[in-house]
């Protein structure tokens, strides 16, 4: 089970928006009718906006349409080719009929312990009030974000979605929060373990309550109806568990039945847009334990139900050997898209610090996504990577060839959800004499700079390190705990290599890295 510190996933996960830019139609004059005949293909990178990010950056007093267009430019600059603009966590951030608005109860002019902020940690408050300000005034100006986004995407060339959480849990251990809504509030006793109830995942809605299921079919159409949209995406990772104890796989019954009828409301909307809607799921990062969990994608894919599957870490850390060329074989003879999740954190082992991925480190967890067959990469929270200086690194996530001239690191991480009972696997920490690791990394790094680089816990004596069966010359280290050991030419291979790391002496391993330099010119 998954493990979290509720103020840092807040700053991290939730305080980033899933708002976009665009030139409304609607906001011009024009009528429904004249949206675009024409959809704009799915392609990549695939880039999540959160749903809070954008009114964080953006402060009421300089939130308008232009600034929504800018942040869409800024999406093309970095050739993002597809936008999942996020609409809701419990609330919904526009203006919607059917649910609650992020702003539902807040008074700008109120104080600070008014009802709905009154149960936040002090230094949250003015962050949030500043969220929330800014969403209202864009929704008090009559502009729809969403849809003023989607109409830039389509002048940039930008395939444009809706991503929906379908069990987002941001506050959910507290009594009132404008990240609540009063859905969830009267159905607490819907949570699919009401026994315990002692982790956010404890405290999720069960899915196999009609009501659950009702309410976010309500959001979902209307997007459909709403929006000028080529797809739309359920976000069953936020939070990744619908389901009570032994009751995933029955449920995975409920949810194929579900996702059969969103596919029949995407039908309904690509012939009233004259352009097709596509739908895409995301899941978690292996069949097995996605599966465990009742989000059969593979099973969704055969029976024609989904465009896009996602398989992904929830946000614990990002995961750099994700089983892809298991997923493309079982997605073989399906039309179905794979594109592979990278969350922004990287945290070598549970418990352990957590630090946002450098450019090396998304690189190559880019790199092990394509190069294991997926179609697209997908990142998600990665907010400021639209910018320089790191809009390059996403440019190139648009394939091999463009990532394989970059100098990228993969790493040993962990898989952050399972299913209960299903052993937890993590590598680190690594204790004892000999461990091995054996890491996912692409087309054969020759002619390049190759290291290994081993953290260990505490000053020790550097160990023996072995590269697909070849010795490593002797390491570098700076301070006795980090060691980076030069590998040799002749170790390397094409898509995966093995390290060996031995020692006479006990040691714990904390941190495994494979790192490849720059491809020469």
């Amino acid at each position: 089970m998954v493990k979290q510190n509720r103020r840092e996933f807040i700053k991290t996960s939730l305080g980033q928006a899933a708002v976009v830019a665009a030139l409304s139609p609607l906001a011009h004059g024009e009528s429904r009718k004249t949206r675009s005949k024409k959809g704009i293909p799915l392609k990549g990178p695939i880039f999540n906006q959160d749903s809070t990010q954008f009114f964080y950056d953006h402060a009421a007093d300089e939130i308008n349409g232009e600034v929504v267009d800018a942040w869409v430019d800024s999406l093309a600059g970095a050739e993002v080719g597809t936008l999942m603009s996020n609409t809701c966590a419990m609330r919904a951030n526009y203006a919607s009929k059917v649910w609650e608005t992020d702003w539902h109860g807040y008074d700008p002019n109120g104080p600070d312990d008014q009802p709905v902020l009154k149960y936040l940690p002090k230094d949250d408050i003015p962050g949030t009030r500043r969220r929330l300000d800014s969403v209202k005034k864009l929704a008090d100006m009559g502009i729809n974000f969403h849809e003023r986004a989607f109409a830039r995407c389509r002048k940039n060339g930008i395939s444009c979605w809706t991503s929906v959480r379908m069990n987002d849990l941001h506050d959910c251990d507290l009594e009132d929060s404008p990240l609540l809504s009063t859905f969830y509030k009267e159905h607490r006793h819907l949570i699919r373990v009401p026994y315990r109830a002692s982790s956010w995942m404890d405290r999720a809605l069960d899915w196999s309550h009609r009501e659950v299921r009702d309410h976010y079919m309500k959001l979902l159409r209307e997007q459909l109806e709403m929006f000028d949209l080529d797809g739309i995406e359920l976000d069953w990772m936020r939070f990744g568990y619908h389901f009570g104890i032994g009751r995933e796989l029955e449920g995975g019954e409920i949810l194929t039945q579900f996702v059969g009828e969103v596919r029949k409301e995407c039908q309904k909307a690509a012939k009233r847009l004259g352009h097709p809607v596509m739908l895409g799921v995301r899941v978690p990062s292996t069949p097995e334990t996605a599966r465990n969990l009742g989000m059969d994608g593979v099973a969704w894919a055969k029976a024609g139900l989904i465009d896009l599957l996602v398989p992904t870490p929830f946000w614990a850390t990002c995961e750099f050997n994700m089983p892809m060329d298991t997923w493309r074989g079982l997605l073989n003879g399906t039309k179905t898209k794979l594109a592979g999740g990278l969350e922004i954190l990287y945290r070598p082992m549970p418990g352990g610090p957590a630090d946002g991925n450098t450019p090396e480190l998304a690189a190559g967890a880019a790199m092990a996504v394509l190069a294991g067959g997926a179609d697209f990469v997908y990142v998600f929270n990665y907010f400021s990577w639209i910018y320089e200086p790191l809009r390059p690194i996403l440019k190139a996530m648009a394939g091999i060839k463009t990532l394989d001239k970059l100098p990228r690191h993969h790493a040993i991480t962990y898989r952050d959800v399972l299913a209960p009972g299903e052993p937890d696997g993590h590598q680190l920490p690594a204790t004892g004499g000999l461990s091995t690791f054996r890491l996912q990394t692409g087309p054969k790094p020759t002619g390049r700079q190759v290291e290994v680089i081993l953290e260990l816990q505490g000053e020790a004596s550097p160990p023996g390190v072995r590269v697909n069966g070849v010795p490593c010359g002797a390491p570098k280290s700076e301070n006795g705990k980090v060691f980076v050991f030069p590998v040799p030419e002749e170790s390397l291979a094409d898509r995966c290599h093995v390290v060996e790391v031995t020692s006479a002496k006990p040691m714990t391993i904390v941190r495994v890295e494979f790192a490849i330099g720059s491809r020469a010119s």
